[in-house]
């Protein structure tokens, strides 16, 4: 019988998942979805191939499950940040920061890659958990063009545009080289958009929030 690793069934069963998670982020960010096997992620998390199975039928629904949690607990956190923040170009500012770590935390720019790898109903969950995250940003850009900060545009070409510049970008390990990476992209958006020289300034010379 397995080792149980927690205090009580459940538990195991969360700690489990939370390996096997953590497990495929890990591998992510080292080779493609492709490439990787149930065997590499079962050992990674340090748990038997058959606990794997126990759990997700395939790496495609192990995925999947990865991007909602993914999904929600950064959609949760930006929330709440963006909440608090009246100005929309500083929302805008919080959200690409956020993006970018998303990304470099968890990998998720490989994982977007993948839909051409998946089956093509799996590949529009992973569309709809984008999707979700899309949806603050809709609310960021909309409430912009409404006071007049950026330029009148399709708010969902405008969507596309930017998630498209963020998944093409990979954040330096060096703090120094980090920020002036984060700044440049920042600025390209902004001004993108169509905000003024003046907002752009303003906007990217202003302290964030911690944990930003």
């Amino acid at each position: 019988m397995p080792k149980i690793i927690g205090e009580s069934l459940a538990s195991h069963r969360e700690l489990t998942r939370a390996r096997l998670f953590e497990a495929l982020g890990s591998l992510l960010g080292e080779q493609s979805f492709e490439s990787i096997t149930l065997s590499e992620i079962a050992a990674r998390a340090g748990v038997g191939r058959t606990a794997v199975y126990n759990h997700f039928a395939d790496k495609e629904v192990l995925l999947l499950a990865y991007m909602r949690r993914v999904t929600e607990q950064f959609t949760r956190v930006l929330a709440e940040r963006l909440e608090a923040e009246p100005d929309p170009l500083m929302s805008l500012r919080i959200y690409i920061r956020s993006h970018l770590q998303m990304i470099s935390r968890y990998h998720v720019k490989t994982s977007m890659a993948v839909g051409k790898q998946m089956t093509r109903e799996n590949a529009s969950h992973l569309h709809d958990h984008a999707g979700v995250v899309g949806e603050l940003l809709i609310g960021i850009l909309d409430e912009a063009m409404e006071r007049g900060l950026i330029a009148q545009q399709n708010t969902l070409g405008a969507v596309h545009l930017i998630h498209a510049t963020l998944q093409g970008q990979r954040l330096p390990r060096d703090p120094a080289r980090r920020e002036s990476a984060l700044a440049l992209v920042e600025m390209f958006i902004l001004r993108g958009l169509g905000a003024s020289e003046d907002s752009v300034r303003h906007v990217t010379s202003a302290s964030l929030p911690s944990g930003e």
